[in-house]
């Protein structure tokens, strides 16, 4: 039986080997790790420059994307009734195609809701755990079937937020707008750029809606937690008929859709995350013909997705 000394014996016999092949640098931050001084030190030789730079290998800091560019630009620029907008998380590198197109927003804007109800509770004035009541006059048909439930009776918080994310859920938005302040969504709207949205046409491109999801990616506005959450519902949504039919399986993608078949209006806008390449993509079309709006997502997402995974210096 191996005795405990002869265990030690052993681990540091290994130690030695280790250090012996990697060399001296490896050994001295092996018994040496770097402090906060030392890498204070290190960063302080570099005033000038991006602090988070390391948070991405260099092969990952894609700049050009002037190739992406011209395809987008040469299949969909001449088509007003589509507005793209991306950019590359990594490196703030964005394309944008027929930027000042505005669209009629529809389910889009339940995110910038859900991120009011947040803050609500960041403030101390509510709990995710808090119940609203589901009164007749917020049951709606459109989406989501939360609709079903008795009238009169009671949800939590973080459920309808849930709903209202993961499935569009139109009754579960109707029971979080009745009970908050319009000058509390103005506080959200002002702070993602949507000023005057509730009282002006309220229609939005692709590249402003887009801030959105920058803001929540960055924790700008909401807390870590509160943008990990919102996030977590969205990366949950069903409606893969859009942006994600051109992404191959298993890549997560936060995201909400957006539809009203009167207007002709077919929206989809998140955040992919391809590996150590994520980036934002909101693809807005009007079409009389959804299943031709769902084909020129889906040759964008596959056009965007493929470039990005492929690139390489």
């Amino acid at each position: 039986m191996r005795t405990a000394r002869g265990n030690k014996r052993i681990v540091w016999l290994l130690a030695a080997i280790i250090m012996l092949l990697a060399g001296t640098n490896i050994a001295t931050l092996f018994f040496y790790p770097p402090t906060t001084e030392r890498l204070s030190a290190v960063s302080d030789q570099f005033t000038f420059l991006d602090p988070s730079r390391g948070t991405y290998s260099r092969e990952d800091r894609i700049i050009n994307f002037q190739p992406l560019r011209d395809y987008l630009n040469t299949a969909y620029e001449a088509d007003q009734n589509v507005s793209i907008y991306f950019e590359y998380l990594p490196t703030g590198s964005n394309v944008s195609i027929n930027k000042d197109a505005e669209f009629y927003p529809a389910s889009l804007l339940k995110v910038p809701i859900t991120m009011t109800v947040a803050k609500k509770i960041e403030k101390g004035e509510w709990k995710w755990t808090n119940e609203l009541v589901l009164l007749p006059s917020d049951k709606n048909k459109g989406f989501g079937s939360l609709y079903k439930e008795s009238s009169n009776s009671t949800h939590t918080i973080d459920e309808l937020v849930r709903r209202a994310l993961s499935d569009s859920d139109n009754t579960a938005n109707f029971i979080l707008v009745r009970n908050l302040e319009i000058s509390e969504i103005e506080d959200v709207n002002n702070h993602i750029g949507f000023s005057g949205i509730i009282t002006a046409s309220g229609n939005l491109s692709a590249k402003r809606y887009s801030v959105i999801f920058r803001s929540l990616y960055n924790a700008a506005y909401l807390s870590e937690e509160n943008s990990q959450k919102l996030l977590s519902y969205l990366s949950q949504s069903p409606f893969k008929e859009y942006v994600e039919s051109g992404l191959p399986p298993g890549i997560p993608f936060a995201h909400k859709i957006g539809t009203e078949e009167e207007k002709g209006v077919y929206l989809d806008s998140g955040i992919v995350y391809a590996p150590n390449r994520p980036y934002i993509l909101t693809v807005m079309i009007k079409s009389k013909n959804e299943q031709l709006a769902q084909e020129k997502m889906k040759d964008i997402s596959e056009k965007v997705y493929t470039y990005v995974k492929d690139y390489q210096e």
